[in-house]
Parts: structure tokens; sequence; C-alpha cells
């Protein structure tokens, strides 16, 4: 990712260079102005709902999210979940529910640590909560509201609606795959598995 990242920048310096290089130090110190400042508005939001998710947690109000989420999480994760990676999977997809995806990170690297995986390699249930996590079902999006509202739209609500559709249809593709790739990783384990003992029966 760093070398893409790189190219990126490489290419779009020599790109300005050859068309305006005069432009090159503006659009370096205009950047990094409105990086600082996008950075200032999601803490101050984040900042709220962090504050909130924790309130949650402390007062045991996780603990009845996580039962209300528990069918929702066997289906999706599997029944092998401790009752602690449910916790953080539910607070995790309650925030991104509620469109705090910054928020939301700190409770699935919580719930991937809680997952046992002796063979160190990831599980099918932590490539799950990755695409729970990147694909990011949001019923209110709050965040993004918020940026809306502070940067003066008149209906920063308006999003609500194409929001919920995209990020449903991503979310579904994404837990289907998964399901569906797990299904033949499975079917692949099972023929290796009768592979090897038919060899064995055999000498």
């Amino acid at each position: 990712m760093n070398k893409i990242w790189l190219f990126v920048l490489v290419t779009s310096i020599g790109i300005l260079l050859l068309k305006s290089p005069n432009m090159v130090l503006d659009s370096f110190t205009a950047g990094s102005t409105k990086a600082v400042t996008l950075s200032l508005e999601l803490c101050a939001i984040y900042a709220v709902w962090s504050g909130i998710l924790k309130i949650l947690e402390e007062t045991g109000i996780s603990k009845i999210i996580s039962k209300m989420l528990s069918p929702i999480i066997d289906f999706l994760f599997g029944r092998g979940l401790s009752k602690e990676s449910k916790k953080y999977i539910s607070m995790n997809m309650t925030a991104n529910i509620l469109g705090m995806g910054g928020a939301a990170t700190p409770m699935g690297i919580r719930a991937i640590e809680t997952m046992d995986n002796k063979e160190k390699q990831a599980t099918p249930q932590m490539i799950m909560l990755i695409v729970l996590c990147a694909t990011s079902l949001q019923i209110v999006p709050t965040s993004i509201i918020g940026l809306l509202s502070k940067n003066g739209s008149s209906n920063a609500t308006s999003i609500i609606l194409p929001s919920l559709l995209s990020s449903f249809a991503s979310t579904f593709v994404g837990v289907m795959f998964v399901k569906l790739l797990s299904i033949k990783k499975a079917h692949s384990k099972k023929f290796a598995l009768k592979r090897t003992m038919i060899k064995m029966v055999r000498k």
C-alpha cells in the first residue's frame, strides 16, 4: 500500500511540474490545510460517539445489544465465538450502522484479538469481520451528515437513503462471497483429507 501511495504521489507531482510548476508548493500547502481541518472535524464527531460507546460498555448496555444481535452474529460468524468476541463484534456493528467507522475500528481490533487463532493466519470469522467493517452497512451515516452540515449543506440528511442502499448492497455482496469461499475452502479440505486417507489405505 505504501508503494501505491508513493507511486500516486510521485506521478501527481511529475504531472503538476510539467503542467504548472508554480502550483506544486501551493497544492501541498492547501492540501495539508484541508487535511488538518478535516481531521479536527472528524475528531469532534468521533469523540462524541466514542464516548457514547464507552458509556454503553461501562453501563452493561453493550451486553444487551450483544444479546439482541446474537442471532445475526451466529449466522455470520458461526457459533464458535466467545461472549467477549460477540460483545466487541456487536459494538463494532452498532457503530458501523450508526455511521461511525472510526469509532468502530477499535472495537473491531479488540474482537479480532479475542478470536482464537492457533494457526497464526486469518480465520473465516476474522475475514467476515473485516468485510463487514469495509462494506459498513449504515442506517444513519452520522459522520457524513456531520461533515455535510459543517460545510453548509441545506439538506444533510438527504444522504441517508443512498447511503443505506449502497452500503446494504456492498455488505450483501461481501457476506455472500465470504460464505461461498468458506464453503469452497471447507469442501477442498474434506477432499484433501479423503484423498490422503485413500493413499494411506492403499499403502
